[in-house]
């Protein structure tokens, strides 16, 4: 008896210690939320949700949220009364509170206390699935940056439908610009011109700013704000138009992004008219924050309005020209990608026939 008691307490002083969550790197998170994320939102709402990270590693744990107290319970007994924060807009302490139960979660809970080591990246990520799904955190073992933007070069094409020239462009990455000029240059004469941006679910803003340099002057395209309206920022095109014709521009409910931007920039300017359907709607920009810890948060900090002041979020770009339409004659959300009719209907409008 004498030895396994020897045995066993080598093993429990072998065992390395429960690393308490860094309140500190709680409260970075919540205070970047709080100052960057572009709508309003309650640090309280954030805490709550972050805390599910706990009661998820282990079932046998409740945290109940009283009028101004988190009753802490483990299987079905309760063992914690922690207070909530006196200021429910406190990011501070509301990370100290979050900590607090986390560190006595753990010495209860073989679940919870063997996990320490990626608790607080499962609670920043529970965070951020309160705000919008453009927002996420990556610790620095599942974040990856290694997208390759030349190798979907070939999702871009061209071709002559009689004397329109037609594009295809499915992205816009880092060759985007330098094909579609290629294709205006090489093309010529052309009495018409067809962007095609069905499926096209963005990529590089500034890519789909070039190309609307080739077909406008000096104006507008789009402009950004931030939270509450501040740190507006305008888009103008460049003085490289090369072309200043007919012009039609197809989309779809897949239209996304900056191709939504390019769309309603050109529309809005009333440079090119649009046909297909109303587009996704996804009109707002992510901003990656480095983390203390190595991780990253993406944050929603800004959105895109058209050069009128229409906002492109969640609403999308209605086309002047709409190719598939509900009972009630709303124009639909839908994808088109391959439908050949609405290139017929692009043609026929370019010859006022419709």
């Amino acid at each position: 008896m004498k030895n396994f008691r020897c045995l066993l307490a080598f093993m429990l002083a072998a065992m390395p210690a429960y690393a308490s969550v860094d309140e500190n790197l709680i409260n970075e998170m919540l205070t970047a939320v709080d100052s960057d994320y572009l709508q309003p939102v309650n640090n309280d709402e954030l805490a709550i949700n972050g805390l599910q990270a706990i009661t998820a590693l282990d079932s046998d744990i409740l945290i109940s949220k009283g009028s101004d107290k988190f009753y802490i319970y483990y299987k079905k007994q309760i063992k914690k009364i922690i207070p909530q924060p006196q200021n429910a807009d406190n990011a501070a302490e509301w990370s100290r509170v979050m900590a607090k139960i986390a560190d006595e979660t753990a010495k209860w809970s073989d679940k919870v206390a063997q996990r320490d080591f990626e608790l607080p990246d499962l609670m920043m990520k529970k965070i951020t699935e309160k705000l919008d799904k453009f927002s996420h955190y990556y610790s620095e073992y599942d974040y990856s940056d290694d997208k390759d933007e030349n190798a979907i070069y070939t999702l871009y094409s061209d071709r002559k439908i009689d004397d329109v020239l037609y594009l295809r462009v499915r992205i816009f990455n880092k060759q985007t610009a330098k094909a579609v000029l290629g294709s205006l240059e090489r093309s010529r004469p052309y009495s018409a011109v067809i962007l095609d941006l069905r499926g096209n679910s963005g990529g590089i803003l500034n890519e789909a700013l070039k190309v609307a340099d080739f077909f406008t002057d000096n104006e507008i395209i789009t402009y950004t704000s931030g939270k509450d309206g501040d740190n507006v920022h305008y888009y103008t095109s460049k003085d490289w138009r090369i072309y200043d014709g007919p012009m039609v521009v197809l989309v779809d409910g897949e239209t996304a992004s900056a191709a939504e931007v390019l769309a309603a920039g050109l529309q809005d300017q009333s440079r090119a008219k649009v046909v297909g359907t109303q587009t996704f709607g996804k009109g707002t920009i992510q901003n990656v924050i480095q983390m203390s810890n190595g991780g990253k948060l993406v944050l929603t900090t800004e959105q895109f309005f058209t050069p009128s002041g229409k906002i492109i979020h969640q609403n999308g770009v209605i086309p002047d020209v709409c190719t598939a339409k509900d009972v009630e004659g709303a124009c639909k959300r839908e994808s088109r990608l391959w439908d050949e009719s609405d290139i017929e209907t692009a043609i026929k409008l370019l010859k006022n026939e419709i």
